[in-house]
């Protein structure tokens, strides 16, 4: 395992950036689609590809 270091303002934003990702729809709809294909397996042309 490898250690990195980045600055503390730098890990600032990037905490502020991920809040404002869980806030929008797109990332609850990809966390609703993950718990509805947990546990089950499909097929591409169930998943719409």
């Amino acid at each position: 395992m490898e250690t990195i270091t980045i600055p503390k303002v730098e890990y600032q934003v990037m905490l502020a950036e991920l809040e404002t990702l869980r806030r929008t729809d797109l990332y609850k709809r990809l966390l609703q689609f993950m718990q509805n294909i947990q546990g089950k397996k499909f097929t591409r042309a169930d998943l719409g590809f």
